[in-house]
């Protein structure tokens, strides 16, 4: 997916190479793990369209949100500095 993909939102959008490739595993972990978008979005708590919407890039988790679903899959955010 290129930048240019973006073209759900309103403004003009930059997203960061490593927010692609944190959501591509994300959804690689939800296949791994067998889960369903439906099975997902029970565990964090939110609704299935939203769970879509994030993994097809047309809606953006908040910070909160982008916890929940790091940690009804197992994972953890580490902030590095480059």
């Amino acid at each position: 997916m290129s930048l240019n993909d973006y073209t759900y939102f309103s403004k003009p959008l930059t997203i960061p190479k490593d927010y692609e490739v944190m959501v591509q595993k994300l959804i690689d972990a939800r296949f791994t793990q067998g889960l369903s978008q439906e099975a997902l979005a029970h565990k964090i708590g939110c609704t299935v369209s939203i769970v879509h919407k994030w993994e097809t890039h047309k809606r953006i988790p908040s910070g909160f949100l982008l916890f929940c679903w790091l940690e009804a899959l197992g994972y953890e955010l580490t902030v590095t500095q480059r």
